[in-house]
């Protein structure tokens, strides 16, 4: 049986990530999304690509937010993430403020012990609002998380 899935791994690796980027920075400066996100890039991924996103960002009139502790959540596995920079493409830095308020209110509950099952989900549905996912496309990664 072959797998018929799209292996991005078959391409080369600073051309799809650059190319990521500059369609969800067209997503993000047309209004399409209010934040997109790059592939977790290694660190020598990212110093290869870090100067053309900038000046992919600027084209769009997006702006950058770079992470290198991406924010876990029940929509994505962690493991896809873990130890990688993601690149946030953001319509402002309103955006990205509230970004940084999931995540910190994330990190007080889990230091409070008071990270619970509730408080996972309300992280997971203001991460995929952010996203500009849909409710029933959150309902599904809640299901069934992606990669």
């Amino acid at each position: 049986m072959t797998d018929d899935r799209f292996d991005p791994n078959s391409l080369d690796t600073r051309s799809y990530n650059l190319g990521m980027v500059y369609a969800f920075a067209e997503c993000v400066g047309s209004g399409v999304k209010r934040l997109a996100l790059s592939p977790p890039l290694s660190r020598g991924e990212f110093e290869v690509i870090i100067e053309d996103v900038e000046r992919i960002a600027r084209e769009y009139d997006v702006t950058l937010h770079v992470d290198e502790e991406f924010l876990g959540t029940k929509l994505f596995n962690p493991e896809f993430t873990r130890g990688k920079i993601v690149i946030h493409l953001a319509e402002d830095e309103a955006t990205v403020d509230v970004y940084r308020a999931l995540k910190e209110m994330k990190r007080e509950h889990l230091e409070a012990g008071t990270l619970n099952d509730e408080v996972e989900t309300e992280v997971a549905w203001g991460l995929g609002r952010l996203l500009s996912y849909s409710d029933d496309a959150i309902r599904e990664l809640l299901e069934n998380p992606r990669f």
